[in-house]
Formats: structure tokens, sequence, C-alpha cells
């Protein structure tokens, strides 16, 4: 816990971020590095039996998915843990345990075929059964992934190879919800057999053998595997380092091969003989109210807060034009981006002086709060600025700086802080913005506060898999969030970044925000 001075050395300059204070001096702006690709091609000269290290921001709680609370843990599960699609870089989704999946004319059944003479690590069978039981596990309200399956009626078993999968709704949402988290198969004798939270039991292209919860993990090939271009190294070990600094001397001494960094970071990377990737994602940071604690059920407080943060600022002052400022929780390149609201800096100016008077008209003069924040450098840098900006309007915020994990327990679960400072890690579809943070019952939603009309508008907007079809319910759905603003109070989308040593291909940058490395190589040194 901490509370952090109003003036951050090197961030806020007069209660606002830096653009004029000074900026870190190794550090460009994004025009500086616009040249800088979003994927690394693959080399032919890559070694088969190489080794491969990554410097990564999280670590998951737990290796069963359906107690994952934090989207960045599909990056340490993705290489032990296939899932039935697979969403590429782009956002495409393509097969993967299941070779293919067709919607019926109606749009409410999606049947999966599935591969065939597919084992578990465990020697189980991969059939029809194993994805029925995970569909219903990961749907089960115990599961922290059940709101991603939200659309999911029933799931039928055909034959030992197809499965039906019968919808309410949401066809277009449920095709990236099972290439994500809420898509990964477990070997079910594991689940019966319990240990599954200390070691995965699934298919993937790797194996881990040596797991240190919070710190790393070792990955081996595993033999014969369906997919051997996913297997270009032969080891893996991905490293646990939340602090910015870490892992970027980690990748410029040549401890890891490989580093999700800031992309303000990507010059020093550079000139450090790196190669950076950096692309725009669907990730947001955002703060975030429990309605039912102190003012907050009260839209219009609500709106303050939304004009009480310096959307510009951040974006230019923390993350050096690499985070676009905006009041949607969709990129531009999402069929829920409402292009008459644009990034709504109109709708929800940055005016302290009119927040305050909006404030002293709900009865709110002052007020004392907490807020959890991740440890992740940048993060707790976020929640820091956000507090001064607070300040400005009479709030004094509390920072509990925290591992992702606790983070989300505190906020989420206990309900012990009345704010969170956050990412979105959710999957690439709007629907799951609705049923992550809106739905009533939704974990982000602590509150549990009801808005009929972004649920009306949003179950229209997921309703088909054609992005044309789904924005004009997705217009009405921004604007119904616009009349009457949500706990959820989006700030700007993330550029995601990751640099490589010069022996380093086949890695990219998702359009989702997470760093692609199924089939990355090294080549000999």
């Amino acid at each position: 816990m901490k509370r952090a001075p109003k003036i951050l050395a090197g961030l806020i300059c007069a209660g606002l971020v830096l653009s004029g204070c000074g900026a870190a001096p190794d550090r460009k702006s994004a025009a500086d590095t616009e040249n800088y690709g979003s994927a690394i091609k693959l080399a032919k000269d890559y070694d088969p039996n190489g080794h491969f290290e990554f410097a990564y921001t999280s670590y998951p709680a737990s290796w069963d998915p359906t107690k994952s609370i934090n989207g960045s843990d599909i990056t340490l599960y993705a290489p032990v843990y296939d899932r039935l699609l697979f969403e590429d870089s782009e956002g495409s989704v393509h097969p993967m345990l299941a070779e293919e999946f067709t919607p019926s004319a109606d749009n409410k059944t999606l049947t999966l075929k599935l591969r065939a003479g597919l084992t578990f690590s465990d020697g189980t069978p991969f059939d029809a059964d194993a994805v029925k039981f995970n569909l219903d596990r990961t749907r089960d309200k115990e599961s922290r992934l059940a709101g991603e399956l939200h659309q999911i009626e029933s799931v039928e078993v055909i034959d030992p190879s197809t499965v039906d999968v019968h919808l309410t709704g949401g066809l277009g949402s449920i095709v990236i919800g099972l290439a994500s988290r809420a898509g990964i198969m477990v070997s079910p004798a594991a689940v019966e057999a319990g240990g599954l939270d200390a070691k995965p039991v699934g298919i993937g292209a790797y194996q881990a053998t040596n797991i240190q919860t919070g710190s790393k993990v070792e990955y081996e090939k595993t033999p014969d595997y369906w997919d051997p271009d996913a297997q270009r190294v032969a080891t893996m070990t991905y490293h646990y380092m939340p602090d910015d600094q870490t892992r970027i001397n980690a990748l410029k001494s040549g401890t890891v091969d490989g580093a999700r960094i800031n992309p303000d970071e990507a010059d020093l990377a550079s000139e450090a003989g790196k190669t950076p990737v950096i692309r725009p994602s669907t990730l947001f940071i955002y703060f975030m109210v429990n309605t039912a604690k102190g003012p907050f059920a009260d839209p219009e407080v609500r709106k303050a807060l939304n004009m009480a943060i310096d959307r510009k600022a951040i974006s230019e002052g923390l993350y050096d034009g690499y985070c676009t400022p905006q009041i949607q929780p969709f990129p531009e390149t999402s069929p829920g981006y409402s292009e008459k609201i644009g990034d709504g800096l109109d709708v929800f100016p940055y005016d302290p002086d009119a927040a305050k008077k909006i404030m002293k008209k709900a009865g709110v003069t002052k007020l004392d709060i907490a807020t959890a924040a991740p440890n992740v450098t940048i993060y707790t840098k976020f929640a820091e600025v956000v507090q001064s900006q607070l300040a400005d309007i009479g709030i004094t915020m509390e920072i509990h700086s925290l591992p992702p994990n606790p983070q989300v327990q505190e906020f989420a679960i206990d309900k012990t802080t009345e704010t969170f400072t956050s990412i979105y890690t959710g999957m690439n579809d709007p629907d799951t913005v609705m049923s992550r943070y809106l739905s009533p019952t939704a974990l982000f939603n602590p509150g549990a506060m009801e808005y009929p009309e972004l649920v009306k508008y949003g179950a229209e907007g997921a309703a088909s898999m054609d992005p044309a079809e789904r924005k004009p319910a997705y217009e009405k759905y921004m604007d119904a969030w616009v009349e009457s603003p949500p706990h959820l109070i989006p700030v700007c989308m993330i550029h995601q970044a990751a640099a490589y040593a010069d022996n380093v291909s086949g890695a990219s940058q998702k359009a989702n925000g997470y760093p692609n490395l199924r089939g990355v190589a090294v080549a000999k040194k």
C-alpha cells in the first residue's frame, strides 16, 4: 500500500502529465519509432535444437484455466494448452483442435469437427466427450471464465469427432471465445485426479518440465505433436519480470532472448542491437469504480470522473503517444467502434472545474478512496497520474500496488477497495467488454450494477459473424454508454510491444495485445 506524492517526478508537472516538464532522456516519441514492424519474418537458418528465453509481466495464479483471472495468463498457457480455435496475429480465427467450425443457417449452432488421433499429455484421448466436458466446466458458474462462454445454451456430442455448440445468440463472439482461454482443452482425467492448479495437463506444442511458481516456467518440446511448425525450438523458459527496467536490462544483457517492453523503450532496445515489434492493440487502460460503494452508483458522478481524467496528457506524457486517447472501449478496427462518437474527447472533455461542479451538485465535495493497481511499473505510474488528477476535484486516492491476481482479488472478489486501475486483458471482441465488465454477474462488476440498454444492444451486436451486420447495434450501444456512463472508464488504447535478440525470428505482436510466439525460432549465435 502506498500514498504516492501528488507531484510524480518525471511524469507530472503542476498536476498534469508531462509534456514540457522534461521527458526521460533516452526515450523518444511515437513518431520516432513508427517504422518498427509488428513481426519478425522466420529465418531459414534457425536451430531446431535451440533454446528460447522470454521475460513477461504476469504469471498465472493457477494452471487450471477456469481459475484464471488475468487475460495475460494466455501467454504462459499457450505453449502447453491448445485451444479449439486459433486467433492469428491479425485477429483472424483459424482451426486448431477443431479442424472445422461451421455455423448453422440461423446462427444458433456452431458445429465443430475435431482433429483426430490426439491425446492429452497424460494419455487421455481427445474426443467429443472431452470437448463437452471442458466447455461445460468452463461455463459453469464456479468458473472465472463463464462469462466468456455466456452465449452457450448446451453442448451436444454428435459422434466422437463432432460437437454441436448450441447458442442463445452471440455467434460473432463465441468464435473468438473458443480461440482464447475459454477454448483451452484440459484432460478430463487430470481434472478428476486433482493437481491441475500446480501443473498443466493439456495438448500443446510444449510441456512444462519445471515450474517455479511466481518466477519461471521451463518448457520442452512435445513428442509427435500434430503441428511441428509450432516447435521450432527444443526448449523454452518464460520468466516473470514485472519491473520494466529489469526486463529491458535482461534483454540488453542477453540474459533473455525476448521481452515484453513498453513502446517508448523501442529505441533503447534497438540501440542495444535488439529488434522491437510494435502494434496497436485491442487492450486499453482504464479506471473503474465499485457502484456499491460511495457515490459511484450515480451516473453523474461517473460522468465527472470521466471529465477529471486527462486522456491526452496520459497518452503523451506516460506513453509517448503509444496509447490512443478515447472514451470508447473499442479500437477503430472493431465492429464495436462508433464512428459518430470517435475518440469522444469532446463528449467527455478534460475539464476538472466542470467535473468539480458536477460532483458538488451530486453532494460530493471531498472523498477518500483506495484503488487496486498492478505492480507492473507502467501501470503503477498510470495509477499515480490518475491519483493526481482526481485530487484536483477533491478526491484523495490511496494506491494499493499489487501483483495482478491479488489486485483482482482485492477489488472484484473481496471488494475491499472502491476503485480499480488496470488494463483490459480480455478477448479481441466487443462482446467481451459486456460479459467481462458490464453484466450484473460479471467478475469486474462488483457492485452488480445493471445496464439494460447496454445488455440489449450488446446482445444484438454479438449475434452475427459479419462485422457490417454487428455495427448498427454497437452504434446504439455507444450512444447508451455516453448517455449514462458505466463504472468502466476507458482512458486510452494501448500499443503493445516486445523486443528480441538478432538471432530470434518467427515472433510477432498480436492485434489482441499479446506476443505470438507460436513457432518462434532462434539461430545459433
